[in-house]
């Protein structure tokens, strides 16, 4: 289970949760400044990350690095059998997909927002991924030992290829309307500019890399998705190699973005957690927020 790959991505994973948690701890006890919308969407996708990087431990990072003569490889033996009951795995894995549905959504929300639109995170976000994969989680789930992989992988009793098809529509359209909306707020940016605050520009950088990723990440899946009649090609290889750190990306890139962006969170957070720091970014440039 310990290889290299399985320690660097939990490695970069703590410090980028350890670092989005601070942010995060340092906006509620600091609820006065940080009361707005982009800030309370900030908060919840950091509940939705943290579900999905800790969930990935069992559906993916722990059963994808594990050989069958592996440690720790009976944890899944003991979860192999497809006729038996492996409760709660099944909803462990519904969550996998239902995830990628909630992060392409928050990542839609963030760009509206940065469009000055009234968007209100209501329930729909996450009804709409648990009625998508609600088959998986009325199913059995078990650890299947893959010998070219020489590792195991999460498997349902039920066929997921139109789940995961659904999956890869929505994500394709959300990403478009994503796109669309990081479009208008350009346009927007670019028709009033003595009336768009140096805050709100540097909030959208931060909106706009975010959408960048997501697009990165969706050209990636549709490779893999695709490229299933040419799996030995170079482009299909690469991204299999490329996915786990793409979804990373996805998952952990909000803490480190905000902190480049935001001068305020930077100084924030100085206050709250880095003192010694404090004197040398109270020195940059206020040209970003």
């Amino acid at each position: 289970m310990l290889t290299v790959q399985f320690l660097i991505t939990t490695a970069y994973g703590a410090a980028s949760f350890y670092l989005y948690t601070l942010i995060v701890y340092m906006m509620i006890r600091r609820w006065n400044e940080y009361n707005t919308t982009f800030f309370k969407i900030f908060i919840i996708e950091y509940c939705f990350n943290l579900i999905t990087f800790v969930n990935s431990f069992i559906t993916l990072r722990a059963p994808q690095n594990t050989c069958k003569e592996c440690v720790f490889a009976f944890l899944f033996d003991r979860s192999s059998n497809p006729t038996v009951d492996n409760s709660p795995l099944q909803y462990f894995f519904t969550l996998h997909y239902a995830m990628a549905y909630i992060q392409y959504s928050m990542t839609f929300l963030m760009a509206l927002n940065r469009l000055s639109m009234v968007v209100l995170v209501n329930t729909v976000i996450v009804i709409y991924p648990m009625y998508m994969t609600w088959p998986i989680a009325s199913n059995n789930t078990y650890y299947l030992y893959t010998p070219p992989m020489g590792a195991y992988a999460t498997k349902s009793v039920v066929d997921v290829t139109d789940i995961l098809n659904n999956l890869i529509y929505f994500m394709l359209g959300i990403t478009i309307l994503t796109a669309v909306a990081n479009v208008l707020a350009v346009i927007r940016l670019g028709c009033l500019p003595s009336r768009i605050s140096g805050a709100e520009r540097n909030l959208f950088t931060v909106s706009f890399v975010s959408a960048i990723i997501q697009l990165i990440a969706l050209g990636d899946t549709l490779i893999l998705r695709f490229g299933v009649s040419d799996a030995m090609s170079v482009g299909t290889q690469t991204a299999k190699v490329l996915m786990p750190f793409v979804s990373d990306l996805l998952t952990l890139n909000h803490p480190w973005t905000l902190m480049y962006f935001s001068t305020k969170v930077r100084l924030s957070m100085a206050n709250d957690h880095f003192p010694s720091l404090r004197k040398r970014i109270s020195n940059i440039p206020s040209s970003v927020y």
